[in-house]
């Protein structure tokens, strides 16, 4: 974009850390004196437009969402005891994902503001293909929501760095609610291969996105610092 907008996406598999990465980001934001919108924080019962909070710097979104269908995700199709199926998560992702890219992301972006991201497409082509009752790739890619995020790809996309093995022992301490049904040790194998996968790599190059690993194996204090460390040299080069 010819503006000084920025977008950045943090992914990674389930329990590989990256709500610290968020975290450690949002603390670096806050620092910088930037002023901060967080979606997560945004109670009213539609999802909020651009216009809503056209005052801010950095503006912290997640997926899924918490309203309307990103809350049907949270609370219906993402249940362990009778789950639904890649092909019905795929499409529901893709339209909660479209929503907010039309009401939020694209303005935001277009207005010079900085968005930075937990979660986005990229889980969508990591998950759903692979996952029971599912879709190809390709499938995945045409949705419309995914089209249109894919149209407006980030400029920077930081992957989470940490074994399947890591992550389970991680996951195996969250509450039961938390857990959901991307945790089992077989598909979090799945997840990393995905996600380190070269083909992932240049879907994303090729539409001009620098994918970074950032490694969460160490200390706490340790992935925080390198945190804000490579936010810092995404929005001074990319």
């Amino acid at each position: 974009m010819e503006n000084n907008s920025r977008f950045i996406m943090i992914d990674g598999i389930t329990g590989s850390g990256k709500s610290t990465v968020i975290h450690a980001v949002q603390d670096w934001a806050v620092e910088c004196g930037h002023r901060v919108f967080r979606l997560q924080e945004w109670t009213q019962s539609c999802p909020p437009t651009f216009q809503d909070i056209a005052d801010f710097d950095v503006y912290f979104t997640h997926e899924p969402t918490r309203h309307w269908v990103g809350a049907a995700i949270r609370h219906e199709l993402s249940r362990e005891d009778n789950p639904y199926g890649g092909e019905e998560l795929a499409h529901a992702f893709a339209l909660d994902r479209e929503i907010m890219y039309r009401r939020l992301i694209i303005p935001a972006l277009e207005a010079g503001k900085t968005v930075i991201q937990d979660r986005g497409v990229s889980s969508s082509l990591v998950y759903q293909p692979v996952m029971k009752n599912s879709v190809p790739l390709e499938t995945v890619l045409s949705l419309p929501g995914n089209a249109l995020a894919m149209r407006n790809a980030p400029d920077a996309l930081i992957l989470t760095s940490l074994s399947a093995e890591t992550a389970f022992e991680r996951i195996k301490t969250r509450a039961e609610e938390s857990k959901g049904v991307f945790t089992d040790l077989a598909f979090l194998k799945q997840q990393e291969e995905r996600f380190a996968s070269l083909w992932l790599k240049k879907l994303f190059e090729d539409r001009g996105t620098q994918v970074f690993q950032l490694d969460t194996s160490m200390p706490l204090q340790e992935v925080q610092a390198s945190a804000k460390k490579l936010i810092e040299y995404i929005l001074t080069t990319c």
